[in-house]
């Protein structure tokens, strides 16, 4: 499964993600100082909200989660909290080398074989729609 990101001013700026890969950097936010102020429901949800009997309303309505089922909608100073962590983020990596046969592979700090963190790459994306203001995250 995806998450897709979407400013709220300019739908047009998306961002797709995997699941392990939106929930590794929710994670990574929260170890550098990110205090999540939670998730609204937006506008456009609120009418199709109660009249769709496939909804898991226990599941859905929760206050503040970011990886609901339905497109929730981040507000405009926890978008920009989120960018300043990731920022610190980057700046905290620092990749070491772990010998893997005979030559070296170049994984994340504290990242063990069995877990994987995601890329500077997805992390600088994040934080490039972050800094443009409130986004939606919907599941697909």
């Amino acid at each position: 499964m995806m998450y897709r990101l979407s400013n709220q001013k300019d739908p047009r700026k998306t961002l797709g993600l995997t699941t392990p890969t939106w929930y590794g950097i929710l994670e990574i936010a929260e170890e550098h100082g990110w205090n999540p102020m939670g998730t609204i429901l937006p506008s456009w949800e609120i009418g199709n909200f109660w009249t769709d009997p496939a909804r898991n309303y226990d599941q859905d309505i929760g206050q503040g989660i970011y990886w609901s089922s339905i497109s929730r909608l981040v507000i405009f100073e926890d978008a920009l909290n989120l960018a300043d962590a990731l920022e610190r983020a980057i700046l905290a990596y620092e990749p070491q080398y772990i010998p893997s046969f005979n030559y070296y592979r170049l994984f994340g700090n504290n990242v063990s074989l069995n877990r994987t963190q995601p890329s500077l790459g997805a992390i600088q994306a994040v934080i490039n729609l972050c800094q443009l203001g409130s986004f939606s995250i919907k599941k697909n």
